[in-house]
């Protein structure tokens, strides 16, 4: 049991125990009264209400709270909790039974009734031992609680704490006053554990947990809706020159967006070619206070709440694509403004943490699905409908992974909700303008509108540089020069700035104006064109560098550190082994970043960007100055197959950019300073994802695979240290209990196997053929144990946002892998614990509701014809109180599949012959290892 939960059920014990032992006394006044007092019998019937009230309660928690042993709480001291309980509501039940046996109602006769009923059925040896029964259970309480479980509950709030920071949710004050108030009763606790106060500090106490349970609830749903890097386009686009997009605001303006934000609802839309700074202008409307100005006015008297989400087809990460990580966005950012809308949006799973403090993974993934997402968002609407208003501003349309006419259907839907309004941008395609543009009054097209801001940024960006300043003065062609390139700009903000990067270089090489006139007119007007032209414009020393730079951009599954770019700057496709296991100095890291600044500015033509981070610790230093394309136009560029010729051509067979990321990932892992990377880990875990999926698609390639075996054995040996300082820091327990919480996982993986048994359950199948082959007792030792992912996440991560960050993006099971398994001996119907590997699969689908890929069949066809019972009786959990009922498997699987594909499972069973398929002289490990794939199935089954 969870701490907090713990409490909660010792606040309800303790209650129960105070609210008794009150009825006993007033009972005793009413047996020892001669008269009676209205009084006292109606306080005998308020504290009845109360005492039955606490009973179902406690006997509602009491059974699902303790199911299994979680962290925090040893399993003995759960059991004597779960004991005290139950004698507490014996005790409780047997009052109340009384009460209702004398109870009558109203008038003088009737009290002197109730008076005769109670001197009748209440013996003083009867009260006396009732009152004898609840005062052992108080003293049992008070002493079976000590101070190490008082601080566990202490380090939680203070976790809490820092999570709250981390998800920027709206609950700062509350949680600092719930732990004041947990300090406060701990210390009454403490100093008075033997005194009569003592109950009422439990009673205080017990409040504290249960408020922290619900802040916990809220903290577990906003952790399942946000994602790693949820932000990091928003962050990415670049700030406004200063002073430009006022026009934006102007009341009288003919963009009327001042008014769509004062008295409109429904779309507006931004509108305007690529590269014309429609996500600059985005971020700049979402995040002014004029903005906030105009729809406070609309809103009224009503709470306004804003959200924002930049659609990003640069990530190969699905949320940041993607119609679900859209909807997750949203209804992350209005909870974490709103937390107390959570146990409204998300009431089944509110009951389910509040009352026992776990739920499965499974359930809170149910919420991820489009469909679950869109309802919870009309839910909220609906109850909100009164008192608040939502703006939502949503950039990048165009840049949306599936069909533009679904995210215009997306839009549609938010619009029909009544109090939310949208403000979406995108490049004019015919479905948007269409939709959006027409005759629409709400919308504007941004190249008609950015003339003035460009002039401003030409001449400020131009009237700086001081060889200029003194043309200025001689030249009196200067102004029409600035004009000039304000007409053949046509409203595109990122070929200005791109221009003028070009006339500052020829104004360092001392151009007169007519050479820089030269220079404009020798730009393309063509984005592509002008990409190409620069591209080709590159020396000749520099080409190979060049295009394994922008390879490794390209094939990267999210950015990299600049530190990674560093290490490819060694042209050492062996440096990860070669390097030592050390961190460098910070003075050594900051001369290199800034060397690499310089080097990958002059490499890639200033195409390829590397942010600026305040200075930071040896591990910010190695894993952040994230570098990036200069705009996403130059990304599409280089994805043409004119580009992709010119970089196969420049970079030198072989080279494989995928090699180049694990091998610069492995180093700077090498690099880390693991004593920092507990309280910092996730900019560690942003890259580690980028790593495995490249370690994925090596994993495809004949020509890396014996390399792939030897880095991934490396990087293993390098993490061990890690692993271990992780297993050993403060709250590892919290970690494991979030993810452990649900699953039979067994205990102790050596830490030595935790990479090797990551690749078994990301499906790296031709590494584990490998491995079978070259160090089949190391694979035997995986097997055995089984924790495979469970326990990397555990020691990593703490939240799924993190798991996220870990996972290999796989849209099916690793069945090839699963295969190599059931190969190597798996007996899919043995028993181990009372239970067999084939049941706890089915057991746990169960808990998903249904299959729904193709690729899930084509699994459980597989485990079918490797020897699955179909007739096998299994036990599945039904209700949220964890009732169980019996089905045998061929029950489960017809309800689960269509009867063309149950028919194909029966017509299996039918030909298969038991054994076939199993090799006699394969060493059996039936007894564990089939967990691994039923929890592999709880992480990478595809998200709907």
């Amino acid at each position: 049991m969870d701490p907090l939960s713990a409490v909660g059920l010792a606040g309800n014990v303790i209650s129960i125990v105070d609210f008794s032992s009150k009825v006993i006394s007033r009972a005793r006044q009413l047996r020892e009264s001669t008269t009676g007092a209205t009084a006292e019998n109606d306080e005998l019937e308020s504290l009845t209400k109360g005492l039955k009230a606490l009973v179902k309660e406690t006997r509602n928690g009491t059974p699902k709270v303790l199911q299994e042993d979680q962290p925090g709480l040893s399993c003995a001291k759960d059991s004597s909790l779960d004991n005290l309980a139950r004698q507490c509501v014996q005790v409780a039940d047997e009052l109340l039974e009384c009460l209702e046996s004398v109870k009558v109602s109203g008038g003088a006769q009737t009290l002197k009734s109730t008076i005769q009923a109670v001197k009748t059925m209440w013996k003083q040896d009867r009260i006396e031992g009732l009152q004898r029964r609840l005062d052992r259970i108080n003293r049992q309480l008070m002493d079976g609680t000590n101070l190490k479980q008082l601080e566990e509950i202490d380090r939680k709030l203070c976790e809490m704490s820092v999570e709250n920071t981390r998800l920027a949710a709206n609950r700062s004050q509350e949680i600092d006053q719930l732990r004041r108030d947990f300090t406060r009763a701990m210390d009454d606790i403490k100093a008075n554990a033997r005194d009569d106060s003592a109950p009422g500090a439990w009673l205080v106490f017990s409040d504290t947990a249960r408020r922290g349970q619900a802040y916990f609830a809220e903290q577990v749903i906003l952790q399942t809706l946000r994602f790693s890097a949820i932000d990091a386009r928003y962050q990415s686009v670049s700030k406004e020159h200063p002073q430009t997009f006022l026009w934006i605001f102007e009341e009288n303006s003919s963009t009327k967006f001042v008014q769509w934000l004062k008295e409109e609802d429904g779309v507006y839309w931004v509108s305007g070619r690529a590269g014309s700074g429609k996500s600059t202008l985005m971020k700049f409307v979402a995040d002014h206070e004029q903005t906030m100005r105009y729809l406070e006015a609309w809103a009224g008297d009503k709470k306004l709440v804003t959200a924002y989400f930049f659609f990003w087809s640069a990530s190969s990460h699905h949320p940041q694509t993607s119609q679900q990580g859209l909807l997750r966005t949203i209804l992350y950012q209005i909870l974490r403004q709103c937390p107390e809308l959570i146990q409204m949006a998300y009431a089944d799973q509110w009951v389910a943490m509040t009352s026992d403090g776990k739920i499965f993974k499974d359930a809170l993934d149910e919420l991820l699905t489009v469909p679950a997402l869109l309802n919870t968002l009309r839910k909220i609407s609906t109850v909100t409908a009164w008192d608040t208003k939502f703006c939502f501003f949503i950039d990048g349309l165009d840049e949306y992974s599936g069909r533009p006419g679904d995210i215009v259907e997306l839009i549609d839907i938010l619009k029909s909700l009544r109090n939310i309004k949208t403000c979406v941008s995108s490049r004019p395609w015919n479905d948007f303008e269409d939709r959006f543009g027409n005759d629409s009054p709400w919308k504007l097209y941004m190249h008609d509108f950015t003339e003035d801001d460009i002039r401003l940024y030409v001449q400020d960006t131009l009237g700086e540089n001081s060889r200029f300043q003194q043309l200025h003065k001689e030249d009196p062609l200067c102004p029409d020069f600035i004009q000039e390139i304000v007409c053949e700009a046509a409203g595109v903000f990122l070929w200005v700035f791109l221009v003028v990067r070009s006339l500052l270089d020829g104004l360092t090489n001392s151009d007169r104006i007519k050479d820089l006139q030269a220079r404009l007119h020798e730009t393309p007007k063509d984005l592509k064109d002008y990409f190409g032209k620069i591209f080709f414009s590159t020396e000749n020393r520099y080409r190979t560098q060049t295009a394994r730079m922008f390879s490794v951009a390209i094939r990267a599954d999210s950015q990299l550190p600049l530190m990674a770019y560093w290490v490819l700057d060694q042209e050492n496709p062996r440096y990860a082994f070669e390097c030592p296991a050390e961190a460098p100095t910070e003075d050594v890291l900051i001369s290199r970043l800034e060397n690499m600044r310089r080097r990958l500015k002059v490499l890639s033509k200033g195409l390829l960007e590397a942010e600026r981070t305040a200075p930071g610790s040896v591990d910010v230093l190695l894993f952040d100055h994230r570098v990036a394309f200069l705009h996403r136009t130059v990304r599409d560029y280089l994805l043409t197959p004119e580009a992709q010729t010119m970089l196969r051509t420049w970079s030198d067979d072989p080279f494989e950019p995928d090699w180049e990321i694990v091998n610069s990932l492995c180093t700077l892992s090498k690099m880390t300073p693991w004593q920092s990377i507990p309280h910092r880990h996730r900019i560690w875990l942003y890259s580690l994802k980028v790593f495995w999926t490249a370690a994925g698609r090596l994993d495809q390639n004949p020509t890396f695979q014996v390399d792939l075996v030897s880095i991934l054995d490396h990087i293993q040996s390098v993490l061990t240290p890690a692993f271990e300082k992780y297993a050993a820091c403060q709250g590892f327990s919290h970690y494991q209990y979030y993810f452990k919480k649900d699953l039979p996982l067994q205990k102790d993986l050596p830490l030595d196997l935790i990479i090797t048994s990551h690749c078994f359950c990301i499906g790296l199948a031709n590494f584990v053929r490998r491995k079978i082959a070259c160090q089949p007792d190391q694979v035997d030792r995986v097997i055995d144990h089984i924790a495979t992912i469970f326990l990397l996440v555990f020691i990593v991560g703490r939240s799924s946002s993190d798991i996220e960050a870990l996972q290999v993006q796989q849209t099916e099971p690793a069945m090839a892998t699963l295969e190599l398994l059931l190969v190597r001996g798996l007996d899919l119907n043995d028993s181990f614990e009372g239970e067999s590997e084939w049941s706890r699969l089915l057991s746990n689908l169960w808990l998903l509701g249904h299959l729904d890929t193709p690729n899930e069949f084509e699994a459980i066809k597989l485990l079918v014809r490797y020897g699955a019972d179909l007739e096998q009786t299994i036990s599945i959990e039904v209700g949220r109180r964890g009732e169980r009922k019996s089905a045998k498997a061929s029950e489960l699987l017809k309800e689960w599949f269509d009867e063309d594909q149950f028919g194909v499972l029966q017509d299996i069973v039918k030909r298969r012959s038991i054994g076939s398929r199993q090799d006699e002289n394969a060493p059996k490990h039936s007894h564990k290892i089939f967990k691994s794939m039923i929890h592999l199935k709880r992480w990478i089954r595809p998200k709907r």
